[in-house]
């Protein structure tokens, strides 16, 4: 649970107010999406082109003649003359006829989709036209009409039994021609190892491609090592140092150290005499880490120049091997190359003449097709029922479709309700375990303050602040090491990086700004990059904590989620606190955590000016009531312990 130090601007509402105030979101939210979605559903309804649809009737007959056609072979001809309906010669004499004689503008594809020939009882053809426009339907259906029987009678005079005898056995010998090409050409492809025409789809192909690919990155890769060489040739040539760019960072935090240290000598050299500079302990003990940080970085430079000299060279040796294979790879694969290209032109070759055979083939199809369609004899056709306008549409149906919406529009809004009422609880969780969990004595200690406050309009805000302040403070809650010990057994992995943390000496708020980069874990520390920079040692349970981390986030990212905030985190502690069995787990939080390791520090003998060194910011009011709950004994020739003792 946050106590008041965190949430003193908080406003507490209600629980009967916000409940209504929920309920009526949620109508609100329940009837908008219903109005939004009905209405929009019915607007692309109603607002649909109607479908109209002419119709025509034809029935083929033919001059009755001993030892006549059989009612099969009447079927087959209906057959024939249905699906010469809508073949592509007809679609495109219609669509010539209405440009012409009615000034309609369509193309085959339209005429497709709006004509369909359907036939009935083996003698009756359906003809239909379905369209928007009702007065257009009964021309096209007309003129559709018209050329197919203008057609038919033509087809039916050019009937020629040999002009279809000779056409069949061309077409004979071509498809058995056309079979040897095949064989020929599948067994070329096979003995060459042609996949496709295409150059980049067969394997040898393909190879030297990605090989000239690979040489690529591999030469740049090569001159970006001997660069790298050079540089570092030519510093030496000057002299110079060049650091590893890994030892970078490690490199300018140690000159950062120095310079700093610099900093603080030089003022103390301001403010005192020499003589008492080389008495003072801190100063003699600057002055060491001064030299250590200096032999320190002289040490690192030279390592890190030594490192790269060696790493450069190693890498430009390999990037040299790498070119050379792939150059030797190339050279053997071209040739290999050479070959295929002479014969995937043959194969090519092969293919087009196996392509004009086909051609040739389907032009006699189609020749063969319609002398067919001219053996018709004493064929022809009656119209039954001619081309009409319609009067009514046929679709669609906006009734069916309006309660269609209906029943759409009531579940799309039910599911935003449960959306909504969804993100509403997740974001009224906390507040809600908060509000059924408060103490009754808090309870009435808030309303009292809230009295207070409004009885004492004119009094200054920050003396009352700092009263709040205060008030919270005097209720931290002091733990135990066993207590601390059971929190930290039954914690999640989370909670117990936050425990041992602050048990470690980082402020609440410096939680979710710490990032992976700021530990160290060959030397178990973590710095702190804010006003109170520090260097903060840790635990061994804390580097395998972040080293697990580390496997699935970034170094950059933050240790914690974007998504937590500091009321989450004090959950997490609540919830150890719940299993762990603890006396009044509610009041467990991360101030209580912060409160037993400021005072651990304090009753080791530490001063209450450096408490803030080892343990970050804390508030003058709070460091205040400490003075009383130190250890009076200060701490001379000992050393601090710094990570409170919860093993």
């Amino acid at each position: 649970m946050i106590t008041p130090v965190y949430q003193t601007h908080n406003t507490e509402l209600d629980a009967n107010i916000q409940n209504e105030m929920l309920q009526a979101k949620k109508w609100k939210v329940l009837i908008g999406t219903f109005l939004l979605v009905l209405l929009s559903a019915l607007i692309l309804v109603w607002t649909r082109d109607n479908t109209f649809e002419s119709q025509a009737t034809i029935q083929l007959s033919t001059t009755q003649i001993p030892g006549g056609q059989s009612s099969a072979t009447l079927m087959i001809d209906s057959l024939q003359n249905q699906q010469r309906l809508t073949s592509n010669s007809i679609l495109k004499a219609v669509n010539h006829s209405i440009r012409v004689n009615y000034g309609i503008q369509s193309n085959v594809e339209l005429l497709s989709k709006m004509l369909s020939a359907e036939l009935q009882s083996g003698q009756i053809i359906n003809l239909k036209a379905t369209g928007s426009n009702p007065e257009q339907l009964k021309p096209i259906l007309s003129a559709w009409l018209e050329e197919y029987l203008h057609a038919f009678s033509a087809e039916r005079n050019n009937n020629n039994s040999d002009s279809i005898l000779r056409i069949s056995n061309m077409l004979t010998a071509l498809e058995e021609k056309i079979s040897q090409q095949k064989i020929v050409l599948i067994v070329y492809s096979q003995d060459n190892d042609i996949v496709s025409l295409e150059r980049d789809e067969n394997k040898i192909l393909n190879k030297v491609n990605s090989l000239e690919k690979l040489l690529h990155v591999a030469e740049q890769d090569y001159l970006n090592q001997q660069e790298i060489v050079n540089r570092i040739n030519y510093a030496e040539k000057e002299d110079r140092l060049i650091l590893h760019p890994k030892d970078e960072v490690i490199i300018g935090t140690i000159k950062q150290n120095i310079a700093e240290i610099e900093n603080q000598l030089s003022d103390f050299s301001e403010q005192y005499t020499q003589k008492y500079m080389e008495k003072d302990p801190r100063i003699i003990s600057m002055q060491k880490t001064l030299l250590n940080l200096q032999n320190q970085l002289e040490e690192q430079s030279i390592l890190s120049q030594t490192m790269y000299v060696k790493e450069a060279n190693n890498n430009l040796l390999v990037a040299k091997s790498k070119v050379s294979l792939l150059t030797e790879q190339l050279d053997t694969l071209s040739v290999k190359a050479q070959t295929f290209n002479y014969s995937l032109k043959e194969y090519t070759r092969l293919n087009d003449s196996l392509n004009q055979l086909v051609t040739q083939a389907q032009t006699l199809q189609d020749s063969l097709l319609v002398q067919e369609m001219q053996q018709v004899a004493n064929s022809q056709f009656n119209v039954l029922e001619y081309p009409f306008v319609p009067s009514y549409p046929i679709a669609p149906n906006n009734q069916r479709d309006s309660l269609i919406s209906v029943l759409v529009a009531v579940v799309i809004s039910l599911l935003a309700l449960f959306l909504f009422s969804y993100i509403v609880r997740q974001k009224q969780v906390s507040t809600l375990v908060a509000n059924y969990t408060m103490d009754l004595n808090a309870v009435s200690d808030k309303r009292l303050l809230l009295n207070q406050k409004k009885a004492q309009v004119s009094l200054n805000q920050t003396s009352q602040g700092l009263l709040e302040q205060k008030i919270g403070i005097e209720n931290f809650r002091l733990l135990s090491t066993e207590e601390c010990q059971k929190l930290l057994h039954f914690a999640s992995k989370q909670g117990q990086l936050i425990i041992l943390l602050l048990l470690s000496g980082v402020n609440i708020k410096e939680l979710l700004e710490v990032k992976l980069n700021d530990f160290e874990l060959e030397n178990n520390t973590l710095k702190i990059q804010s006003l109170f920079a520090r260097n903060i040692a840790l635990s061994n349970e804390v580097s395998v904590l972040v080293a697990e981390i580390m496997k699935y986030k970034n170094t950059q990212d933050s240790i914690f989620d974007e998504n937590y905030s500091l009321e989450e985190l004090s959950h997490l502690i609540i919830n150890s606190a719940h299993d762990a069995k603890l006396n009044e787990p509610e009041e467990i939080s991360l101030e209580n955590l912060r409160h037993t390791y400021l005072t651990f520090l304090l009753g080791q003998g530490l001063k209450l000016n450096d408490l803030e060194k080892t343990a970050g910011y804390i508030n003058p009011t709070q460091l205040a009531l400490y003075r009383s709950n130190r250890n009076r004994t200060p701490l001379e020739h000992v050393e601090l312990r710094t990570i409170y003792p919860i093993d």
